[in-house]
């Protein structure tokens, strides 16, 4: 393989940062400072027949789109590093199969496949790394719109939106209409009236528009492996007492929504260790060595 010139950005062009909430995409500090076909200007003059002058993009333009569509994509920056070629499976065959379906999601989608992706699995599992890295090939290496939006972060936006008179059609434009949404942790809230109205909005526009909607949730079809929640009670002796409360993802997010679900993406789950422990960090490369 042929050692890219370029440290920084691997010749892609491109360097991405961590900042703010957000990852952030530039032209490469190292090799893009000025491009070199139209000396920075984005455009190339050439005569025609006439001899009558006439402008056209240059190919840098392409570039700067892309660079566009990642920072519009809001990844969040912690993940702003993941890639596929980085991307630690860790001797996990269920996260193996989970990155493969992701890789070979864009010739599903070339192909005409609208329906989506719904990760499911444990915390720490690989899930919210996972989206990032698609919408990172999706809007920098294929040039499409796409969006990432956490779900309980969603909500407090579109709450702000209502404090300054905007409306809840106003609010969910970008939402219903960017070509890829990813909406992270899916199931995350209090369940009540309002949060379920919203997300059952937002499914069924994407889905009467056979638009490509991507989601990572912490709850599964068996309560055994949903994530658990403590609730408090009465422990019989006049004091409190906690207990876990396990809920599947049909349970939180009540049926309709579910076969929505079930009609618009494929269900992955992914099994194994909270990575975000150092010790199963640890432990995982002690295996490898």
């Amino acid at each position: 393989m042929k050692k890219p010139k370029c440290a920084i950005c691997n010749d892609t062009g491109i360097e991405i940062v961590p900042r703010g909430r957000f990852a952030a995409a530039d032209r490469c500090s190292g090799c893009q400072t000025s491009c070199q076909i139209c000396d920075g200007t984005g455009y190339l003059f050439e005569l025609d027949e006439n001899g009558r002058e006439h402008a056209q993009k240059c190919q840098c333009q392409d570039l700067s789109y892309r660079i566009m569509l990642y920072n519009n994509a809001q990844i969040p920056s912690q993940f702003y590093d993941a890639t596929f070629e980085n991307f630690d499976i860790s001797g996990n065959p269920s996260l193996k199969s989970a990155l493969d379906t992701a890789r070979f999601s864009f010739k599903n989608y070339q192909n005409g496949k609208w329906e989506g992706l719904l990760f499911m699995g444990g915390v720490g599992v690989g899930k919210t790394r996972l989206v990032s890295t698609m919408l990172r090939d999706y809007t920098l290496k294929y040039g499409i719109p796409c969006l990432f939006k956490e779900f309980s972060s969603l909500l407090s936006e579109i709450k702000s939106g209502y404090d300054k008179g905007l409306s809840e059609t106003n609010l969910l434009e970008s939402i219903n209409n960017i070509d890829i949404l990813v909406i992270d942790e899916l199931g995350k809230g209090r369940k009540s009236d309002w949060e379920i109205n919203i997300l059952d909005t937002i499914i069924s526009n994407r889905y009467n528009m056979r638009k490509t909607t991507i989601f990572t949730t912490n709850y599964t079809d068996s309560k055994s492996t949903s994530l658990g929640e403590t609730a408090g009670q009465k422990d019989g002796k006049g004091g409190a007492a906690e207990s876990e409360r396990r809920e599947t993802l049909e349970q939180r997010v009540y049926s309709r929504i579910y076969s929505r679900l079930k009609g618009m993406t494929d269900f992955i789950v992914i099994n194994g260790p909270d990575f975000r422990d150092p010790r199963n960090r640890y432990t995982t490369r002690s295996k490898k060595r």
